[in-house]
């Protein structure tokens, strides 16, 4: 499952940690965002930013900053929860259907 932040973005849901919103950020957040650029784990995005994502790939968090509103990604993820639910349940009706 896939979670599309813009600008033919798509980032794997498995990996998302948590999304922060641009505005009302505490200090200790700008820090933790400043501390990713200084050690090269952060990713830019055309426009302003209006969040990040944070991922955890291979040991280590990754940011990568979004010109989506951090609403409009939980619409999204929640959406493809969803969706992935449905085929779930799908592939397990057909299955329980071919048994009997």
């Amino acid at each position: 499952m896939q979670l599309h932040i813009g600008a033919d973005v798509s980032l794997p849901l498995d990996k998302v940690l948590f999304i922060i919103n641009e505005s009302g950020m505490t200090p200790q957040t700008k820090l933790f965002l400043d501390k990713a650029r200084k050690e090269r784990r952060f990713t830019t995005c055309a426009g302003k930013p209006k969040s990040y994502i944070v991922l955890r790939e291979r040991g280590r968090d990754r940011v990568v900053a979004s010109h989506i509103a951090s609403s409009t990604l939980e619409k999204r993820w929640k959406s493809e929860i969803g969706r992935e639910y449905l085929n779930e349940v799908a592939v397990l009706t057909i299955s329980d259907a071919e048994q009997e």
